[in-house]
């Protein structure tokens, strides 16, 4: 039996390590590259929602934190006709919302399990904060749609604000770790292979 580099004598766990790293990366770039379509697709087509009342587009409505804000930007996308815009919009974000969950899910628990103490376990944390934060992403949607529909109050405007305030608060510090753990972890690999 051949040693590898992991130090273990069965080739078959070796083959097992090695084919599952292989997976890792598929799925990481499978989910990278939805989560950039997406992403683009909101870009490009969320540039309709952008108004002189609405300068940010639907990140606006997100933020608005209060009725009469929301009601002005409701107002004037009506009247503009860019309700199927909004539609649409929110269309496009439920189809992004697995991919960037489950992309950054995926980069913190890989990045976790490479590294020890505190990092490790401020990985698996934020691996558990994207799921929440996903999930308010959708909650946040739901009440802009209810929104749209002219069903919403002072509640569930205040609503919308503090999913969205906390789900950007998530990812923000999701992409962080990202970047500053993984390169950790991309250093350390390399200076291995040297």
């Amino acid at each position: 039996m051949e040693d590898c580099e992991l130090g273990l004598c069965s080739e078959k766990i070796c083959c097992y390590l090695k084919n599952s790293r292989l997976i890792n990366i598929r799925i990481i770039v499978f989910l990278l590259a939805g989560t950039l379509l997406f992403f683009l697709l909101l870009r490009f087509q969320g540039n309709n929602l952008v108004t002189p009342y609405s300068p940010k587009g639907i990140v606006s409505l997100e933020l608005a934190g209060n009725k009469p804000a929301t009601t002005e930007i409701i107002s004037g996308w009506k009247h503009d006709g860019r309700g199927h815009s909004l539609r649409n919009n929110l269309l496009i974000d439920f189809c992004f919302i697995p991919f960037y969950v489950m992309l950054f899910y995926t980069l913190c628990g890989s990045i976790s399990v490479r590294l020890d103490s505190i990092a490790a376990k401020l990985g698996v944390l934020l691996a558990f904060f994207i799921l929440i934060g996903g999930s308010f992403d959708v909650l946040e949607n739901i009440l802009m749609m209810l929104a749209y529909l002219e069903i919403y109050n002072t509640l569930t405007v205040k609503a919308t604000f503090g999913f969205a305030i906390l789900k950007f608060i998530l990812i923000s510090l999701s992409i962080i770790y990202v970047i500053l753990f993984g390169s950790v972890v991309i250093r350390k690999k390399l200076s291995r292979h040297k």
